[in-house]
């Protein structure tokens, strides 16, 4: 049977080769080593590799010498070739499974300390819910919402505080085509993207089993395909990936993919059904930044803000623009709030907060909404039309 983007392999099986930043390493390859190590030992090696040859860029000599081994006996230990005298593989050595151990929770303190910077709104709560949902129940999850409400940020956090080899981030922003999709998973699992299509995609189902959660993010970018049907092979590869492996995936796109879901009003609806379908959680977020994430935001900078409104009759909370507006007429933020929640984005309320903490300490004040307005001034300015 013929191998094509189209029709994957039925019995993915690791490349013996590859070679990508000096090392003969690659995602696949380790994989399937770490198989053939004891079970207990899998999760640390499966972060290890993640960690030193995929975020931090390590060769294989550099990662060998941070664990204190030798580059034959680290190598051996990934492809699950590290044996005793008389057969079988056996343990890691001890010293190189101690520093994994510390460089893991020096990293957790590192992750603590670049959380403290991090705001958890309403929104990042959902999508976590919706992560982890999909991950326990190994099913795909479907993320969409406007540009700008903070979605990305909340899907990096998530990786962040669960990337223990277990959480793949794909981002396929630039992807218009099959192969590019192939080729963003490959360099997310550190595999050379520079091999055929048809070498490339056993060795991506053989360095993703049923114990990771895939994140698909920019999802709507295969909606700009540059030829017919490119959407459906593009679509069809995501779901290749989910079968043969038995991931959890979740898949994050702006409304603009939803559109193209939506039988009758996307051109590519007919063709995109099926993944819609299998969607089994589905979260549609707010076109604007809620109140609730602008409120945990001002919490955030010192800023006072309105509290949540109780709940109704129903047990629902009405925490809505409309409703802080009819509560809270006199709130001195809520123009200058309701402007950017609507307006502007998430990244531009941060920058407005900060601007305006800054301008407050510069007078050795705190901070409050007058320099909030005085920041958000500034930019309105530089983006109004000038006069020739």
């Amino acid at each position: 049977m013929s191998t094509s983007p189209d029709n994957p392999p039925s019995a993915p099986a690791p490349a013996d080769q590859a070679e990508w930043d000096g090392t003969n390493l690659a995602g696949d390859i380790v994989e399937a080593g770490i198989q053939k190590n004891p079970p207990e030992y899998h999760e640390d090696l499966r972060w290890w590799f993640r960690y030193a040859q995929g975020e931090k860029h390590m060769s294989q000599a550099e990662a060998a010498r941070m664990l204190g081994v030798d580059g034959s006996t680290y190598n051996r230990v990934f492809r699950g070739e590290y044996k005793s005298p008389v057969g079988g593989v056996i343990p890691p050595p001890a010293k190189m499974l101690s520093r994994i151990r510390v460089m893991r929770q020096q990293e957790r303190e590192n992750a603590a300390e670049i959380n403290k910077g991090r705001v958890m709104t309403p929104t990042v709560a959902e999508i976590h819910l919706v992560c982890r949902k999909a991950w326990a129940d190994r099913q795909i999850a479907l993320i969409w919402g406007e540009s700008h409400t903070g979605k990305t940020e909340a899907l990096k956090w998530f990786r962040d505080d669960n990337n223990h080899g277990s959480t793949i981030y794909v981002d396929l922003q630039r992807c218009t085509g099959v192969q590019d999709v192939y080729r963003a998973f490959a360099s997310a699992l550190r595999i050379s993207p520079d091999v055929p299509i048809a070498k490339l995609m056993p060795r991506i189902f053989t360095a993703i089993d049923r114990t990771n959660l895939v994140i698909v993010d920019e999802f709507h970018h295969i909606t700009y395909a540059y030829q017919k049907a490119s959407s459906n092979r593009m679509v069809n590869a995501l779901k290749a990936i989910k079968d043969f492996t038995g991931c959890a995936m979740v898949i994050c796109a702006t409304n603009v993919a939803r559109e193209e879901f939506t039988e009758g009003v996307g051109r590519e609806a007919k063709l995109l059904k099926q993944l819609w379908r299998r969607g089994v959680i589905k979260l549609q977020l707010s076109d604007a930044l809620r109140v609730g994430d602008v409120r945990s935001f001002a919490a955030a900078y010192g800023l006072d803000f309105p509290p949540e409104p109780p709940k109704n009759s129903k047990g629902k909370i009405a925490d809505t623009w409309k409703q802080l507006r009819a509560d809270a007429p006199d709130f001195a933020g809520l123009n200058v709030c309701e402007h950017i929640a609507h307006d502007c984005g998430v990244l531009h309320l941060i920058s407005v907060f900060k601007d305006a903490a800054r301008l407050a300490s510069g007078k050795s004040k705190p901070v409050s909404w007058q320099y909030v307005d005085a920041a958000q001034e500034v930019y309105d300015g530089l983006a109004s039309k000038k006069v020739a």
